[in-house]
């Protein structure tokens, strides 16, 4: 009911300007029946709103006019590699010399990571079917029920077999056509929804990363989504025991855009089809990054990195394997 909802929201307010700190998530109130002046003018007097979720989305487009200068925008991913270790209590200082037990122990957490991603509730989750009942819970809750009511979705079977197929994809070059055939749903209508899940963080579109070779370079992006857990349950419908190869270019794409801001990840391909997995493009500095689920500097075919290093005058680059090399997981 909606004046229930209404009035929780005003004792929010009230509590709020008694000094008392409240959570208090309340979905699906229309917040356009939430008068602006009030909001304005408490939040003005000594009250602080939290907006987080796909609510906080809905909230900036209904107001952004009137939120101009009032409001500090934050990003919350899941939890970094660094930040799942903390999780599970583990000693980690990085750029230190790692003896090869330091190194074993690493390498089985990064696949831990991996597999089952970097939402705290799971991280501190043990039983592997838990994990899969708490992030089907997030599909269904979040996914599935708030961004379907946030794009006004009619047909929620098209639009599961969107998020199924978008799922399998991660990694992989964005065809929209290809998508639109499979799913049975427009090209508009996709374009739309791949709007709604990057704006609400389900997934990221990647750029082709272009300098001097403008005229050489594929323009179609790459889709990614933030965290594998999510990824696999969509797509595989449970957890994996073996890393897939998608699901680990996935990870580092996730571990990436938390230390770089999704500003500036990119990944390079040109028409005859030499690609890099990722360029990183940050404080003036460019940093290729191939991503294999086995090998390494020695064994890994280098042939469009030393391309892209001679076109670009670069010398450093980087391999990331599940095998412990030179380039660490952690190190990214």
């Amino acid at each position: 009911d909606i004046k229930v909802k209404l009035e929780k929201v005003r004792e929010i307010f009230r509590a709020a300007a008694a000094g008392i700190i409240t959570k208090a998530p309340i979905r699906r109130v229309p917040v356009t029946l939430i008068p602006r002046a009030t909001i304005t003018a408490t939040i003005s007097k000594n009250i602080k709103l939290i907006v987080s979720g796909s609510s906080s989305f809905e909230i900036k487009n209904k107001f952004k006019d009137s939120l101009v200068g009032r409001t500090v925008n934050f990003e919350i991913f899941p939890l970094n590699f660094e930040e799942f270790l903390q999780f599970k209590n583990y000693n980690f200082v990085r750029n230190k010399i790692y003896t090869a037990k330091k190194i074993e122990e690493l390498s089985r957490f990064v696949r831990e990571f991996v597999l089952f991603g970097g939402y705290p509730k799971i991280v501190l989750t043990d039983e592997v079917s838990k994990k899969e009942k708490l992030l089907q819970q997030i599909i269904d809750t979040y996914i599935r029920k708030d961004i379907k009511d946030l794009a006004n979705i009619k047909n929620i079977d098209k639009f599961n077999k969107l998020l199924s197929i978008l799922a399998e994809q991660s990694g992989s070059l964005l065809n929209v056509q290809e998508i639109s055939n499979a799913s049975s749903l427009s090209k508009q209508t996709i374009e739309s929804y791949l709007f709604l899940l990057e704006n609400t963080y389900v997934i990221k579109l990647v750029k082709p990363f272009h300098k001097n070779l403008r005229s050489e370079l594929f323009k179609m992006p790459k889709i990614f989504f933030y965290d594998t857990g999510i990824q696999q349950m969509l797509w595989l419908k449970n957890l994996q025991k073996e890393v897939l190869g998608s699901v680990f270019e996935t990870a580092v794409f996730s571990e990436l855009i938390k230390k770089y801001t999704k500003e500036n990840i990119f990944y390079w391909r040109t028409k005859d089809k030499k690609e890099i997995d990722f360029i990183i493009n940050y404080k003036n500095q460019i940093l290729p990054m191939e991503v294999k689920l086995h090998g390494d500097r020695k064994t890994a075919n280098k042939k469009n990195i030393e391309f892209f290093l001679e076109k670009y005058k670069l010398s450093d680059y980087k391999i990331i394997s599940l095998n412990p090399n030179k380039d660490h997981f952690w190190e990214m």
